[in-house]
């Protein structure tokens, strides 16, 4: 069964669990029992005013990890960089750009760092190269897009260091591209969702993508273009821990166990799973710091497992969508922290 899509605010307080338990879905852990993460940073407010930050990348400096950055979007301009503190240090009016990421080691460069977002008016892909040595994001090509109005974005890695673009519209379609070396795009692949979808990240060691439809939950598929797009379900709805929209999707790996962790946006939690056995380890909220506020309808995440100052473990990074006092920004959140509060290995 799916349950129609409700307004954020009303969800936010409640009405989903209320809907999802006279449903008989089951509960939604309720609002207080997910257990509090605080945030070790926060960044500068994104420029434009009103909805506008969105989604986050992470890039890693091959050389020198305390110069690693974070890629995000502003929805109602362009794309806006910070460094781990926080501070912005490059603003760049591309476009109306949604959602983002980035590979490095595209056709086995391992100078070379490249970027996609999904841009709306006009309807395109963006592709920029991220200058090592100066940190400095340049667009180097567009694309025009294949679906009415382009959503969410990811890239895959292949074995051969293929680049792949998956792209989707908020009517369910996605494509998947080429992403070739003179930067235009060669289309692959479709498949559908039933509803709107978002989020979509990739698993490049073991070719695997992730998917989120926002009223369904989780879906994941082969990420080789020259296979059926079989959608196999990963986490709904109706299992009882996530709650729509689900929206922003991120996978973080180790040596060992690869957990995936979502956007829980409808009660404002993030649920992590064991990727390898579709089990949900637990669920938390991130607040509860003195001098940064709580994050809330949370949209784009990003995950990495890179050791990082300040960050031993890594970090998670998540779109806030309230910060009181100010525009929309993004919460840094220590992977140590997370792994302690749930008990993770």
């Amino acid at each position: 069964m799916r349950l129609a899509r409700f307004d954020h605010q009303w969800s936010a307080l409640g009405g989903w669990c209320c809907v999802a338990l006279l449903s008989g879905l089951g509960g939604c852990g309720g609002l207080d029992d997910y257990p509090w993460v605080s945030p070790r940073v926060e960044t500068e407010p994104v420029p434009s005013r009103g909805d506008a930050a969105d989604d986050p990348a992470i890039w890693i400096h091959p050389d020198a990890p305390e110069r690693s950055l974070v890629v995000a979007t502003d929805k109602r301009s362009g794309l806006v960089v910070y460094d781990l503190t926080g501070k912005q240090v490059q603003y760049l009016p591309a476009g109306n750009l949604n959602n983002v990421d980035l590979r490095t080691g595209a056709w086995g460069r391992d100078d070379l760092t490249v970027a996609v977002a999904s841009a709306r008016e006009p309807n395109e892909i963006v592709v920029f190269e991220l200058a090592h040595d100066t940190g400095r994001l340049s667009v180097v090509g567009r694309g025009e897009p294949v679906v009415d109005e382009p959503y969410g974005i990811c890239m895959y890695l292949d074995g051969r260091h293929r680049p792949w673009v998956v792209l989707n519209g908020k009517d369910g379609l996605f494509v998947q591209f080429e992403l070739r070396d003179d930067y235009s795009f060669a289309e692959a692949r479709r498949w559908r969702t039933e509803t709107q979808p978002e989020g979509c990240v990739a698993d490049d060691e073991n070719g695997l993508l992730y998917i989120g439809e926002e009223g369904y939950g989780v879906w994941r598929l082969d990420a080789d273009p020259g296979t059926p797009a079989e959608l196999a379900s990963f986490a709904a709805i109706e299992d009882g821990v996530l709650t729509a929209d689900v929206e922003g999707l991120a996978l973080y790996g180790t040596e060992g166990p690869h957990y995936l962790v979502a956007s829980s946006q409808g009660d404002n939690s993030y649920a992590v799973y064991d990727a390898a056995s579709v089990t949900h380890l637990g669920s938390f909220r991130v607040g509860d710091h003195p001098e940064i506020d709580k994050t809330s309808d949370t949209d784009g995440i990003a995950v990495t497992s890179t050791p990082l100052p300040g960050f031993a473990e890594g970090l998670l990074v998540v779109q806030d969508g309230d910060n009181p006092g100010g525009n929309q920004n993004f919460k840094l959140v220590s992977w140590t922290d997370i792994r302690r509060t749930l008990g993770l290995p």
